[in-house]
């Protein structure tokens, strides 16, 4: 089996490429040690099967970042079989510079111009063949959203295994040597007899000069001390700055490589109508703004019908299983656990599910047709006093749909670091459920006033975003690690929905299966503690524990029966009112603590008579930073795949809501 590794800037391509190439045949993890995102899948050509690794988006082999680091190590050891290097087509003189920095590993390469459709839009032309002579690698112009260009890369990447096709270093080497200066080829003496791999030593000599921290401790250790204060007398020089030089020889290369197979007709650069308006620093944000409003609206329209359809099939089946199992003589326990557990766990996923696949399908189609560039552009002054890019901009926004769809949408980020953070922030803002118990529990104990609390929510959260970006922004994203966003507006053009369906499916589908376990197993949980032989809350496991937690939840405000209702929004927010439902009433549905989504027609009165407004409140506080629900959780530790960041993420949030609790419950106490 052979190993093919995509390398490229981000946004390059690379996932389109990967998705196309391995289907379902796909698994995401972490890089043995690191916390980056590992993609690995497989593909089958004529006879043979292939590896592919989708490696961490960098714009050159210089490690700084952690998936810099990941990407310059798989590099180094020559793992691959195979190199594809990705590049923009559209901004060649830019994206080359990954090619520049590979000169001088011997790994078989080929170049991959993807987005030509778009360099064509742009006036230029590109001759692949005379590309391909002078850097004595294949070549392929490409466009990885359209499925008919693959054979073509089938043929490429097997002449380039065939070939062992490397870049020479001759042509970067004559850039960087001078008659004045031949500092590289003096420190390729000093190199000689050491043991390189896959790198020549032209590449250990320009990053030396570029003070590459790896290869100076690398080659301080593999060499004696007299040579080294060779080497460093060379480095250190009067009049030779290394990191200047080498970047200056390599855009050379680079440039004068494009000038002979390079065309490009002069157009003016020109905003459209639209675009003067979408791109202004003020105007475009009402743009945005009403462009996502109605984003989120279409995909409520695509949700809903799926989520009516779900609770309407488990209406249809809950029936069904109890006859069943009343025909075989078992116990109503045995009806009561199936539907609690199997068909209301598998109804809430299923529901679910229809958010996450809304959201990342109109999430899909504003990158496919390009506005998603200029959304991120407008909103990137804000959202870089955070930390983040403007591309963080839409997964926040759509948090308000779906928290576990949003979480999802973070994937439009360029780092690890950028995603978790994004993540962090996201489960504070609240989904339109959390919305629904907060305003309704407000309007029950305080009426008219109720609105208030929206204004309060709103104002909270953003002091959360404040508060979570001392805690994790410079842990996440050290400040020396973050730059500035460059984009060049994309041309608007159709979305390639073959593609767009297809990719939209498979993650769809790889988050159910996880979202599933996790469900169940929260709702075999909350039936096994609400269980009892005649169906009465009183009688059970649920009760007993309420009762002794009491005086531990009491601190915070909350008496057993609010500390229930408040771990039962975990599981969904609309399931904290069925469970207030049950635990204030004392009815015998005690069953029905999970599946049941809707407050009681009394729950009003029943908990005005019962709860004062010091626990009120601190019960509304609580709920408005508890942790999404296992939807959520269960996505985030998809996207993550650490299970220690997804319990940091809860433990958070679990302290704010109840630091929250208990200070409004304390305070509210002197004034009521």
């Amino acid at each position: 089996m052979r190993t093919i590794a995509l390398l490229g800037q981000p946004n390059s391509g690379k996932s389109t490429l990967f998705n196309a190439l391995t289907g379902s045949h796909q698994h995401v993890g972490n890089w043995p040690g690191k916390t980056v995102e590992r993609a690995e899948g497989f593909f089958t050509y004529g006879e043979e099967l292939y590896r592919v690794v989708d490696l961490p988006g960098s714009y050159g082999l210089t490690a700084n970042s952690a998936e810099e680091m990941v990407t310059r190590t798989y590099i180094e050891h020559g793992y691959a079989d195979l190199v594809c290097i990705i590049v923009d087509a559209a901004q060649l003189e830019r994206s080359l510079y990954m090619l520049a920095d590979f000169v001088g590993v011997k790994s078989p390469v080929m170049l991959i111009l993807n987005m030509m459709d778009v360099a064509e839009h742009h006036g230029k032309k590109i001759d692949v063949v005379k590309l391909e002579k002078l850097l004595n690698i294949p070549v392929l112009g490409f466009v990885a959203s359209d499925t008919d260009g693959y054979l073509r890369f089938f043929e490429t990447m097997e002449r380039a295994l065939n070939t062992h096709a490397i870049i020479s270093v001759d042509k970067a080497r004559s850039f960087a040597e001078t008659s004045e200066n031949s500092v590289v080829s003096r420190l390729e003496n000093y190199l000689s007899g050491l043991k390189l791999g896959v790198r020549e030593k032209f590449w250990i000599a320009s990053k030396l000069l570029e003070n590459d921290s790896l290869v100076c401790f690398e080659i301080r250790n593999a060499v004696d001390s007299e040579r080294w204060q060779e080497i460093k007398k060379v480095l250190d020089e009067k009049g030779v700055e290394g990191g200047l030089l080498m970047g200056e020889a390599k855009y050379r290369f680079i440039s004068e490589t494009l000038r002979e197979v390079t065309t490009e007709t002069q157009q003016q650069v020109k905003l459209s109508r639209f675009d003067k308006i979408a791109t202004h620093r003020i105007w475009g944000k009402f743009v945005a703004f009403f462009i996502l409003v109605i984003t989120l609206a279409v995909s409520m329209m695509i949700a809903v019908p799926i989520i009516a359809s779900c609770f309407g099939l488990q209406g249809v089946a809950e029936p069904l299983v109890v006859k069943m199992c009343e025909s075989f003589g078992w116990w109503p326990s045995v009806a009561s656990f199936v539907n609690s557990v199997f068909v209301g766990g598998l109804a809430v996923t299923v529901a679910m599910m229809g958010f996450v696949f809304a959201i990342l399908v109109t999430f899909g189609l504003m990158e496919d047709t390009g506005y998603l560039a200029r959304s991120s552009y407008v909103f990137d002054s804000w959202l870089s006093r955070l930390g983040l890019h403007g591309k963080a901009f839409m997964p926040l926004f759509s948090g308000l749909a779906c928290t576990g769809g949003a979480v999802c949408g973070t994937r439009v980020l360029d780092t690890r670091g950028q995603r978790l953070f994004a993540m962090v922030l996201l489960w504070s803002i609240p989904c339109g459920a959390k919305v629904s118990v907060v305003l309704f529990l407000a309007s029950v104990f305080f009426g008219s006033m109720a609105p208030l609390f929206g204004i309060v929510y709103v104002a909270m959260i953003f002091a959360s975003f404040w508060l979570s970006s001392r805690l994790f922004g410079n842990k996440l994203m050290p400040v020396s690690e973050r730059v500035g966003m460059i984009m060049e507006l994309p041309p608007y053009h159709k979305p390639h929905w073959k593609i767009l369906i297809k990719t939209v499916v498979r993650n769809v589908w790889a988050i159910f299966k996880k979202a599933i376990v996790v469900i169940w197993a929260v709702s075999l949980l909350f039936w096994l503690v609400s269980y009892s032989k005649d169906g009465v809350v009183e009688h059970s496991v649920l009760y007993t524990i309420g009762n002794a937690i009491e005086p531990f939840t009491q601190i915070f405000g909350m008496r057993w029966q609010l500390f229930i209702s408040y771990l039962g929004g975990i599981f969904s927010k609309e399931a904290s009112l069925g469970v207030m439902s049950v635990v204030f009433a004392s009815t015998n549905d005690a069953f029905s603590l999970i599946s049941r989504n809707e407050a009681g027609a009394n729950l009003g009165e029943m908990m005005r008579a019962a709860v004062s407004i010091p626990e009120a409140l601190a019960f509304i506080f609580a709920s408005m930073f508890n942790v999404p629900c296992v939807l959520t959780m269960g996505t985030t530790y998809r996207e993550t795949h650490s299970f220690k960041w997804t319990a940091a993420i809860a433990g958070y949030y679990f302290a704010i809501s109840l630091g929250l609790a208990f200070v409004v419950y304390h305070i509210a106490l002197w004034v009521f």
